[in-house]
């Protein structure tokens, strides 16, 4: 066949129209009407976007995709057509307006010869591919993807139970260092993407506003959506008392959620509104062996109808109970258990549960299998999900599976001794100081106030002092001691810790590291501040309750930020809440007496890290020193906090502490030297039970994110060549838009310009719409784009790469092709179709409230039946054959290839007269093979048996909890409850049991034998 471009055969076809009306071209996104009547004095000029596409009728068959350029006067617009040197004149009812939806029939449009140069196909296609494997791996949660944040399986999770939920009230409760702020910003982050109208607001510390706002804005990229009028808002604790509104955010998220509680006691309006919130979201480390007073609090919040807030014997009836119940749970899955201790597991769990129907029925199976059956861990699985203390508190722990990947490192003591003289000074003054309390019978108050005494003495001569100077506790006889000794410090060296401390200081900025120094004693670390800026300058920062909040804010940042060495000294405002992991080493100038108060320290820097090495956690000794000595001593070798974290042994921690208070002031320097062999013991047996008890209430099983899916997920995310392959063809192929990029080999990042008016594909309405997307740089690397500030991964969720999708599903250019290829290996012309299928859940059985609780029961039926592509080549008889595939698959060929259109349809139409039964034959060739292949074959049964136990274990849970309630309206609450998960998992399986599917591409490749 010889090409025939200079008589494309273009002719026009004249549509009926209202008389002084024409057609107008819309551009509204989520499937507006393709185009609209309207009556010609209602329009102003220029009515079509310059940009639009347009159909023109060929001659003798097929359409024409063609652009309008401009407006020509009198009603005319220039029309530019492939192939054609100059524009045509054309009035309106001259040419097609293009659908700005999507092509439902692709399949039609071609036989009809509506069919575009295969450049537009092979300028999308690929990017296509890489935006559903993107929605694929993600299972929807786009807001994850388009984060310049590391991904890890537990955070995932997290963030996919809490938005799988339609009600997302929980408490995430992880401990110390896991992420729960990334988590929540990004559960904030979804929410905003879902819905337009959504808002959310947060409420943190007074204290860490800042590193709140600077992970929203970094970390998130939430900046443009917070300040004035944006939709996401930053308030305190006492703030979010006087807040309004509570009820119209999408989410409220409250950070230190326990330091919230004191500010709610008697106020039953504020807890109201938050009881009443569309979403709550609780973040606090309070581990489940903690002060349930509190735990019991945050619950009521999250759960105010199981957890009425004067249900606190309750509460501590259900952890007892937990607690023995995970003993007897550990049974059921221990392959070695005796047949004794078989029955007595079995019947203390049928003791605690046996009104439950499920229950009774797995303890029969158990008792008539072995321990190897599948039974005994269903059993298991059943009453640890089932029985949680609440379904809505979500922990994760370092020690347990799901956090296997995150980078805590960890802490590595370095004790170095202090040989300070004036030492003996001050441990003399304690030994008098406590006599002279014994002679004269102090009560509890006195126990406390020498406690406190000790806690100052530890840290050396200079804190002593300064204690003695601010205390006014003294009378009588006290008073004449404490100026004594006064006036004996003031007269003697008291530097010696500062000194050495320093001498340390200097030893890790030699090695560039960014130290933090922290005391207890206020007054200590305000001395060593005013000395480290005269030794070391604007290399130091400081965080002391002598600054004003703005001030440590900015110090910290600075620290943070700046490279090199940099020194952080603070005090005990430091203590909760900073993220200071970035650090290497923290230095202690004296130590607390509360083991709990030095865990929140020493966790500032043993939290999630990119680092190599532990946190070098400096602790100061003076082994002349009977006090030091034993309190050291009774930390490291009794608690053992210097070497691992103590963070969920909070209640037995703080007995320690009551019972030292108590003994000091009877024992002396003896109250630290107890049995520390029976310590470690009553440590160890503690860690033992919130081990049991934390491991059956901690995350064990992804919802959605499990290790397969994990690892798909990574796998993409590799694939950084595939996705910029696929990017670089659509901004710079024929058939694509050609973004105005930039990309910069060195930084690895892809900048845009935004001063263009005019982008190549796109109308100008599209233009004006796009241009303010492009400021941003965006990486392909996650990695790149997490170690700079402000750079998006281009990904879904992203609001270009949003954009981008939705202009790819709605404009139906590329949808349809056709082109003839010259082959040798035929002998007459043959046609051969490939089509594209999208198959995925099937969303059309999901009711919901409203489109953003919609989209969140989507992505339930994403991670059941994730979405795929699948491409096949048919004609009418069956599939090509592999040895075909390269042939049928190369890319367009100008030099050889012709597109199907104007006067080439001579040609095929008189080979090949039954045209239009061909195609359609290949279609259904092409949909009956589909229906051969796993994708619809076994993977929706096994999917829908995956969605039903889903389904089971929710109702499950639902129906137990529902029996637990004390009240009927409580009860009828959850029955509600109960029917719509009912009626949502039906939903549910049906979707993945019957996958929707649809064309939404095709193309025909006519061989012609080549002459």
């Amino acid at each position: 066949m010889q090409a025939r471009s200079s008589d494309l055969g273009y002719g026009f076809c004249r549509e009926r129209r209202p008389e002084g009306a024409v057609v107008v071209y819309t551009d509204i996104p989520d499937y507006a009407e393709v185009s609209k009547t309207v009556p010609v004095q209602d329009l102003t000029v220029p009515r079509i976007s310059p940009g639009s596409r347009v159909w023109v009728k060929g001659r003798p068959y097929g359409w024409h995709g063609a652009e309008v350029a401009g407006l020509s006067g009198f009603g005319e617009y220039l029309v530019r057509v492939p192939g054609l040197d100059s524009d045509l004149k054309l009035s309106a009812d001259q040419f097609k307006i293009r659908w700005d939806r999507p092509l439902t029939d692709p399949v039609s449009a071609l036989v009809r010869g509506f069919c575009d140069s295969p450049e537009y196909y092979e300028a999308r296609s690929a990017l296509l591919d890489q935006l559903v494997l993107q929605r694929r791996v993600s299972r929807g949660y786009t807001a994850v993807l388009s984060a310049p944040v590391e991904l890890y399986q537990h955070q995932l999770d997290t963030v996919a139970r809490v938005l799988s939920d339609p009600v997302p009230r929980y408490l995430l409760a992880d401990e110390v260092g896991l992420g729960k702020t990334v988590v929540a910003g990004l559960v904030v982050r979804q929410l905003l993407i879902d819905d337009d109208e959504a808002t959310a607001l947060i409420s943190v510390p007074s204290t860490l506003r800042r590193q709140w706002s600077d992970e929203l804005r970094d970390r998130l990229l939430l900046g443009e959506e917070m300040g004035g009028g944006g939709r996401v808002r930053l308030v305190s604790h006492a703030d979010l008392i006087r807040e309004p509104g509570l009820r119209e955010h999408a989410i409220v998220v409250i950070d230190e959620a326990h330091r919230l509680l004191p500010l709610l006691s008697g106020n039953s309006s504020v807890r109201g509104d938050l009881h009443r919130a569309n979403g709550l979201l609780l973040l606090s480390a309070t581990p489940m062996n903690g002060n349930l007073a509190d735990l019991l609090g945050l619950l009521n919040l999250v759960d105010p109808v199981a957890y009425p807030i004067n249900s606190l014997d309750s509460l501590r009836t259900r952890v007892r109970q937990r607690v023995e119940e995970a003993q007897y749970l550990q049974l059921l899955t221990y392959r070695r258990i005796s047949p004794y201790k078989q029955r007595m597991a079995l019947d203390a769990i049928l003791a605690m549960h046996g009104t439950d129907p499920e229950v009774i029925r797995l303890v029969e199976e158990c008792r008539a299998e072995t321990v190897e059956a599948s039974a005994w861990s269903d059993l298991s699985y059943y009453v640890r999900e089932t029985y949680r203390i609440s379904r809505r508190m979500i922990r994760n722990r370092r020690s347990n599976g799901v956090a296997r990947e995150y980078p805590v490192v960890g802490r590595r003591p370095v004790f170095l001794p202090i040989h300070d003289p004036t030492r003996a000074l001050v441990d003399d003054f304690l030994d008098q100081y406590r006599e002279f309390l014994a002679a004269t019978s102090a009560g509890h108050e006195a126990s406390k106030r020498f406690a406190y005494m000790v806690l100052h003495a530890l840290g050396g001569p200079r804190s002593m002092l300064h204690y003695l100077q601010r205390s006014r506790a003294f009378h009588g006889d006290e008073r004449s001691m404490r100026e004594a000794m006064i006036a004996r410090l003031q007269s003697i060296d008291t530097e010696a810790r500062i000194r050495r401390a320093c001498d340390v200081v200097d030893d890790r900025l030699a090695k560039d590291l960014k130290v933090v120094v922290v005391g207890t004693s206020s007054d200590l670390a305000r001395d060593f501040y005013e000395t480290a800026r005269k030794r070391w300058g604007s290399s130091v920062a400081g965080h002391l309750s002598s600054m004003e909040r703005a001030q440590q804010e900015e110090e910290v940042r600075r620290f943070l930020k700046e490279s090199g060495g940099r020194v952080l000294v603070g005090d005990i405002t430091l203590e909760e809440g900073r993220n200071l992991q970035e650090a290497q080493v923290i230095i202690n100038l004296d130590l607390p007496l509360d083991p709990n108060r030095l865990e929140q320290r020493i966790g500032r820097l043993d939290r999630f890290a990119f680092r190599t090495e532990p946190a070098e956690v400096v602790v100061f000794v003076e082994p002349d020193s009977e006090w030091v000595t034993g309190h050291v001593r009774l930390l490291h070798e009794g608690i053992g906090v210097f070497n691992a974290s103590v963070a969920t042994l909070q209640r037995k921690l703080a007995e320690v502490l009551d019972e030292l208070i108590t003994r000091l002031e009877r024992e002396g320097s003896d109250a630290f030297s107890q049995d520390l062999s029976a310590l470690q013991q009553e440590i160890e047996n503690e860690r033992v039970e919130v081990d049991s008890l934390e491991e059956i209430e901690s995350v064990t099983a992804a919802s959605d994110v499990d290790d397969a899916s994990m690892a798909e997920l990574r796998a993409a995310e590799d694939n950084v060549e595939g996705l910029r392959n696929a990017f670089q063809r659509f901004i710079s192929m024929r058939g694509g838009i050609g973004l105005p990029a930039e990309w910069n080999e060195d930084e690895q990042l892809l900048r845009f310009h935004t001063s263009r008016r005019r982008i190549p594909g796109l109308p100008d309405d599209h233009v004006a719409q796009v241009l303010p997307l492009l400021r941003r740089p965006r990486a392909y690397s996650r990695s790149v784009a997490t170690r700079q500030k402000g750079v998006a991964p281009l990904r879904l969720g992203d609001p270009l790469v949003d954009w981008i999708d939705r202009y790819l599903r709605t404009d139906e250019r590329g949808r349809t092709r056709a082109i003839v290829r010259p082959s040798s290996t035929v002998r007459e012309p043959a046609i051969w179709m490939s089509c594209d299928f999208l198959v995925e859940f099937d969303a059309a059985h999901l009711a919901a409230e409203s489109e953003a609780v919609r989209r969140r029961l989507r992505r339930r039926g994403d991670a059941l039946f994730p979405p795929s592509v699948v491409r096949v080549w048919t004609d009418p008889n069956g599939t090509a054959p592999d040895s075909m595939l390269d042939i049928l698959e190369a890319p367009f060929n100008p030099d050889s290839d012709e597109v199907l259109r104007g006067r080439v349809w001579d040609d095929v139409l008189a080979a090949l007269p039954d045209w239009q039964p061909l195609c359609r034959m290949s279609a259904d060739t092409a949909l009956e093979h589909l229906r051969s292949l796993p994708i619809l074959g076994t993977e929706p049964a096994v999917s829908a048996q995956r969605a039903r136990k889903e389904v089971a274990a929710r109702v499950a849970v639902i129906r137990a909890r529902a029996r637990r309630l004390p009240t009927d309206s409580e009860r009828r609450a959850a029955q509600l409850e109960l029917e719509r998960e009912e009626a949502l998992g039906a939903a549910l399986v049906d979707g993945v049991a019957n996958p929707a599917v649809s064309t939404i591409a095709c193309g025909v490749v006519v061989l012609w034998p080549r002459v």
